[in-house]
């Protein structure tokens, strides 16, 4: 598997940094002290763990207050941006796996739930709270997106692409698309999430969508986010492959 950001690749090493860090950030927000272990997959195990331990309810509660105050930097920060918007991209190249073997397991980690989806969403990125499955075609997210201070909730509907400004590139055979939306229903922008053949195994085009006063950051931070969860969830995919 390869990473790219902004035209660099991101070492293993880069991304392990990243996710011990992020991790103890996640320990502080829920209120855990946990000893430091060098072993990134027995630190993630563990986070992944105290996160089931609560449920939606618990979880929400334990971070009620901190998101009320996101919901209304995201309210005010999408009402003065207007149209404008920030991009987050991320590039992703894996061996092994096919596009639609791709976007096959990334729609079941979105839209069903499971004990081992809640698993396994949880592992891939330090900062996910909750992704629940909502309705038919949408996803609730509480997560921490970037470095922002305080985690937030949105909800994303899929195939829904209105306002989107990342346009479709019919390259990419397969897409994962949305608007993410606040419980009001105030946009705050979206993902296009793109998937296509290469001649050993797939290439993956990340973008998610930031209101334009989002501070630059957060969605450079997001960069490495995009990169967490998605190399786990293709990695995921390709080894059931082979079970």
């Amino acid at each position: 598997m390869k990473v790219y950001i902004n035209g660099n690749n991101i070492s293993k090493e880069q991304l392990t940094k990243w996710k011990k860090e992020r991790i103890q950030k996640v320990l502080s927000t829920l209120g855990h002290r946990e000893p430091e272990v060098n072993d990134i997959d027995s630190m993630i195990k563990k986070l992944t763990e105290l996160k089931l331990r609560y449920s939606y309810n618990e979880m929400y509660d334990k971070l009620k207050s901190r998101l009320r105050i996101s919901g209304i930097m995201m309210r005010v920060g999408a009402a003065l941006s207007g149209e404008r918007r920030k991009f987050s991209k991320t590039n992703i190249y894996l061996d092994g796996i096919t596009a639609k073997e791709a976007i096959k397991g990334i729609d079941r980690f979105m839209l069903k739930q499971s004990h081992e989806n809640d698993q396994v969403n949880l592992s891939a990125c330090p900062d996910h709270y909750v992704l629940r499955p909502f309705g038919e075609n949408e996803l609730e997210v509480i997560e921490t997106t970037g470095n922002s201070p305080f985690p937030v909730q949105f909800f994303i509907v899929f195939d829904d692409e209105t306002g989107l400004k990342t346009p479709r590139d019919n390259s990419y055979k397969y897409q994962s698309v949305g608007v993410a939306r606040m419980k009001d229903g105030t946009s705050i922008g979206g993902v296009r999430h793109q998937f296509k053949d290469t001649d050993n195994g797939i290439e993956v085009s990340l973008v998610v969508e930031f209101p334009a006063l989002c501070p630059t950051s957060i969605v450079k931070s997001h960069q490495m986010h995009l990169a967490c969860e998605f190399s786990y969830w293709l990695q995921w995919i390709k080894d059931q492959k082979h079970k």
